[in-house]
């Protein structure tokens, strides 16, 4: 999944990387999405670049897919799979205690 830019001859590097945000409870206003930040942060600061991001609804949420690019392959080749709740020190719940998760509703 790999490509040569056509200017400067460079091998590029493409991954993809879709995230899942639940749909929150109705609201007046806007709010930030501060665990999907902190994911992106966390990707550009391996060297990754966003290519493009595309999104798809849901009733029950959205999910995002991008498409991350690099020129160096020891940045492709790290693992993205890893689990991003360690690596970036997520939460395991959504912040909002307005949301129940369907794993919170079988307890």
């Amino acid at each position: 999944m790999s490509s040569r830019s056509p200017r400067s001859g460079k091998k590029i590097f493409k991954s993809t990387f879709t995230f899942f945000i639940p749909a929150p409870p109705l609201r007046k206003n806007g709010y930030r999405e501060i665990e999907f930040d902190k994911i992106m942060r966390g990707i550009f600061e391996t060297g990754y670049e966003l290519e493009s991001l595309q999104t798809q609804t849901t009733p029950n949420g959205i999910f995002l897919i991008g498409v991350l690019k690099t020129n160096q392959k020891k940045i492709y080749e790290m693992d993205l799979k890893q689990d991003l709740h360690e690596r970036f020190k997520l939460s395991h719940t959504h912040s909002s205690p307005d949301i129940i998760l369907d794993e919170e509703e079988n307890v």
